[in-house]
């Protein structure tokens, strides 16, 4: 009987070695494909932002090397611009009119300032939304939400953006929110600046609403923006002063902040989403090191070898997504629910993405076509348009739609497929191929002294101009700098 027990022990452990063996060999080849494809996919779809508008030199130079020096001014629909360092509901009328002349005690209400209505209390209340102002440097919209969050004590959902603003910039944006009450969210203002996560922001021009503050409730934004070490060349300068450039328009592609700036991979994450292949996604997100250094390279490598838990505990404090996708997958062993750690607004960032690596893909084929009306061309505002693909996109007909059908066919895209079983619906729409650049200067200025031509230090180039909404002004500074970011 012992030697039976003995017998018996002994398979049981051979049978263990044998399945942990299969287990290892199943997962190394797992991990080989998956890196194949990952390898294949950093090859095959690097960012493709290819052709310029304009054919002069580009001149280098840097763009944002303070954050100071790339502003952006949100402006709502009704062509009001939210100016970085002034109130638009506590500013007085420098000129009041006839019948409130001498009227001193009204001088501080309402009547006597120059609050447009979007800033004004609705009369009767009704107790739902805030809508207010966020001026922001250094300072991540998302991040901004988190900490206002935390200093309301409510929900980050609760919160809401009509568009998302650059980190790396001095920035202005309205917001909204709902279930918390006036005097709280004032108090936050009325505290002065949130200093945190290497930035800063300050809350203002609070006003009472009865209707809900949406993606997309703004007609675009106002851009100054500072490109250093410019450099000159003397015969352009004499032949063809740079400050005599004309700006109307711009290839309208999706800029880098789309898919990455230092880890370019948010359309490989989209791209594998939309195939359904969770696990993939998950790996390029959470994995995939490309230039980091230290914990986290160190991190990357962990999850690349399955060591979640290692992964958990290299990642450091910023890589706040990362650990959050990690610690959902831990949770629930589903990569596809592993992504419900984000809300739907954010998830839906990663498909988009890869929509928009499509679209720029159709953008860099009409290159050799041109960007004039073509046969079969969908037009708005009387220009040509491309989709951004999605369950409802039909092709445009003749030479437009042999365009797009090419590179959908390229990418054997199936457009039913946005439709994702419990992540997301992507309908698709339209979009220009070109887009208008509104109200563009640009003049030479000088570190110490604007306009000092005797300086033998490099200009600098300041560029102000006013984009529609969705569009990216990297794709106008790159036409001098000729770089991505």
């Amino acid at each position: 009987m012992e030697t039976y027990k003995k017998f018996e022990y002994v398979m049981e452990e051979r049978k263990r070695e044998s399945n942990e063996n299969i287990s290892k060999f199943r997962n190394n080849f797992r991990r080989k494909f998956r890196n194949k494809k990952v390898t294949n996919d950093l090859t095959d779809l690097k960012i493709n932002i290819e052709h310029f508008i304009t054919d002069f030199r580009r001149n280098d130079g840097l763009v944002k090397e303070n954050p100071e020096d790339f502003i952006v001014e949100e402006i709502l629909e009704k062509d009001l611009v939210l100016e970085a360092g002034k109130s638009l509901k506590n500013k007085e009328i420098s000129e009041t009119n006839e019948n409130n002349k001498n009227n001193k005690n009204d001088e501080n209400k309402e009547d006597n300032l120059n609050i447009p209505e979007e800033f004004k209390d609705v009369e009767r209340w009704n107790g739902s939304f805030l809508h207010f102002t966020v001026e922001k440097l250094n300072y991540n919209t998302i991040d901004v939400i988190k900490d206002l969050a935390r200093l309301t004590k409510t929900k980050r959902k609760n919160f809401g953006f009509a568009g998302t603003k650059d980190k790396y910039a001095l920035t202005t944006q309205r917001m909204g929110c709902f279930g918390i009450k006036p005097e709280v969210l004032e108090a936050v203002g009325k505290n002065g600046l949130v200093k945190k996560r290497g930035g800063q922001f300050i809350v203002k021009d609070v006003c009472k609403s009865n209707k809900k503050l949406r993606m997309g409730n703004l007609w675009g934004n106002k851009f100054t923006i500072k490109i250093r070490d410019f450099e000159e060349n003397e015969n352009e300068c004499e032949n063809n002063p740079i400050e005599d450039t004309k700006l109307d328009y711009v290839l309208n592609y999706f800029g880098i902040q789309r898919f990455g700036l230092y880890r370019p991979i948010t359309h490989l994450v989209g791209k594998h989403i939309y195939e359904r292949d969770f696990e993939t996604a998950f790996y390029i997100y959470c994995g995939t090191p490309i230039h980091e250094k230290g914990l986290k390279k160190d991190a990357r490598e962990a999850v690349e070898n399955g060591d979640f838990k290692l992964a958990l505990k290299l990642f450091p404090r910023e890589s706040e997504y990362e650990k959050r996708l990690i610690q959902q997958y831990l949770k629930y062993k589903d990569y596809k629910k592993a992504f419900y750690a984000f809300a739907p607004q954010l998830r839906s960032l990663f498909v988009n993405a890869y929509q928009s690596y499509l679209f720029n893909e159709i953008l860099n084929k009409r290159y050799d076509y041109g960007y004039k009306t073509l046969e079969g061309d969908v037009l708005e505002d009387g220009i040509p348009t491309a989709p951004l693909c999605g369950y409802k996109t039909e092709y445009s007909g003749g030479i437009a739609g042999e365009i797009e059908k090419e590179v959908f066919e390229k990418y054997n895209i199936d457009f039913k497929k946005f439709r994702i079983e419990d992540y997301g619906n992507f309908s698709g729409f339209r979009r220009k191929m070109i887009t208008p650049v509104y109200n563009f200067k640009i003049k030479k200025i000088y570190e110490n002294e604007e306009n000092v031509e005797n300086s033998n230090d490099n200009p600098i180039l300041k560029l102000s101009f006013e984009l529609e909404k969705g569009n990216y002004a990297t794709i106008v500074t790159r036409e001098f700098t000729g770089k991505l970011s």
